[in-house]
């Protein structure tokens, strides 16, 4: 399992550089996007609001893989303590933000355990 896990790490690593390279954007500014980009792909894919738990944890078990990938010594200048943790802390700000802030500013519809009233006299008229 550790030398998938190694192998998987450096597969990784390979990508990213190449896609910084690509997008051209710094290693601050991906992590700021990847973490949203997944946040959101996450919530579409779960079906659930951005602000779930859930989202917020496939977040950070991405995080965590990538900071595991950079602490291999695979990613030049990544490969320290004081690294991870600055990205880290990038990477799960602006989700942390909207997990607290949405279920305040948006909290969730409370069910109604009562039961519509339904009328069996003119079933096939809406109700008044």
């Amino acid at each position: 399992m550790q030398d998938y896990l190694q192998q998987l790490a450096a597969y990784w690593i390979g990508y990213k550089m190449r896609l910084v390279e690509a997008v051209g954007l710094t290693n601050d500014a991906m992590h700021i996007h990847g973490s949203l980009l997944i946040l959101f792909g996450s919530a579409i894919i779960l079906r659930r609001r951005p602000d779930s738990v859930w989202c917020w944890l496939i977040v950070l078990l991405a995080e965590l893989f990538n900071e595991y990938a950079d602490l291999q010594g695979q990613a030049p200048g990544e490969a320290t303590t004081d690294a991870a943790m600055h990205d880290l802390y990038n990477t799960m700000f602006w989700p942390t933000i909207i997990l607290i802030l949405g279920r305040f500013m948006f909290p969730r519809a409370k069910k109604s355990d009562a039961t519509p009233n339904i009328s069996g006299d003119f079933a096939d008229q809406p109700l008044k």
